[in-house]
């Protein structure tokens, strides 16, 4: 069984595209197809892509809309939607092809590395209540409601389509990927991780939305794509000439955190606690997640006692945050041996 292969792309990436049309290519698979959708500098493309033009909604990140395009307009029964940013490594479909013909999944998702070697929301999950409340990564193959898998890379059987679509009204980075997986899950799909299969989702810079957390001026995209890659001395830099923000406060701190720079990113975090806005949807985010870095800095300060108020003050806003509540359970089991 063959493939369709998926690419959205906003045509801010012309470097980055081509060189996972080359991946794509080097995998040698028989009769597959590949369809960009949005924009795209056709110059040099090898003749077997196909192009649907709708630079508009590249413009709006219209993402949901263009995925669902695409899947109507491929012609093989399984699709790989991706963005223009990834590659694939050597040998990802000799990992995947044995899956193929099983018929028990319905929507998969491979190993996906971001820029510093680590997994990119390649099998996660994301709380169907609260937003805002942070994502975290499950084991491969582990089943749960709050199941999702990254749009960057999604495979997907076209019969899905027949019962349920992508939300035309999410843009990008509005939970698309999140709300998609988890009605595919009250519809009763079958989800399956295929982690031997391995892409690398580069996450650079350019062409960002303006829903991307990484989105910004040029330079604080700059500093997101440098710590993210691990780079955490130049991200630093970068950040300290921002305008101040919780947003940039918040960045430092972890940047800091990173850096095993404990007592610096402790006076950072302490910093962004006393002047977020809870009342703020972006900046209870930056309060609860940073509430919770505190906990797992004091922690490794052994001091119990500190951490454990931190942790809980997550909680409060985070009720559903794993990490935190793990890191309280430790603590409070510390504590009262000491």
């Amino acid at each position: 069984m063959t493939i369709s292969f998926l690419i959205i792309s906003g045509g801010k990436r012309d470097v980055s595209l081509k060189r996972l049309l080359k991946s794509i290519e080097a995998q040698r698979i028989s009769g597959y197809e590949t369809i960009v959708i949005g924009r795209m500098d056709r110059r040099n493309t090898p003749a077997n892509v196909k192009f649907i033009d709708a630079p508009e909604l590249a413009d709006e990140a219209a993402i949901c809309k263009m995925r669902n395009m695409a899947l109507e307009s491929s012609s093989n029964p399984i699709a790989v939607l991706m963005d223009d940013d990834v590659e694939l490594e050597p040998g990802w479909y000799s990992a995947l092809k044995k899956y193929l013909d099983d018929d028990r999944w319905d929507i998969a998702g491979c190993r996906v590395l971001g820029p510093s070697g680590e997994r990119w929301y390649d099998w996660n999950w994301a709380s169907r209540t609260d937003p805002l409340c942070p994502p975290r990564t499950l084991e491969y193959g582990e089943q749960n409601d709050g199941l999702y898998i990254s749009g960057c890379l999604m495979i997907i059987r076209r019969r899905v389509l027949k019962k349920i679509r992508f939300d035309e009204n999410l843009l990008n980075h509005q939970r698309d990927d999140v709300d998609f997986c988890h009605r595919a899950i009250d519809a009763g799909f079958h989800f399956a991780s295929f982690p031997e299969a391995v892409a690398i989702h580069h996450m650079e810079p350019a062409g960002r939305s303006k829903d991307d957390p990484g989105a910004g001026s040029d330079s604080f995209s700059e500093a997101i794509y440098l710590f993210r890659k691990g780079e955490h001395k130049k991200a630093l830099e970068l950040f300290r000439k921002q305008p101040s923000s919780t947003k940039v406060l918040y960045h430092i701190a972890l940047t800091l955190k990173g850096l095993e720079k404990c007592d610096e990113a402790c006076i950072a975090f302490e910093n962004l606690l006393k002047r977020a806005d809870r009342k703020n949807m972006d900046d209870r985010r930056f309060y609860y997640s940073g509430s919770f870095h505190m906990g797992a800095l004091k922690e490794k300060e052994r001091k119990p006692e500190e951490a454990q108020r931190y942790y809980r003050e997550a909680l409060k806003g985070f009720p559903e945050h794993k990490e935190a509540a793990e890191g309280l359970e430790r603590v409070t089991g510390s504590f009262k041996t000491q």
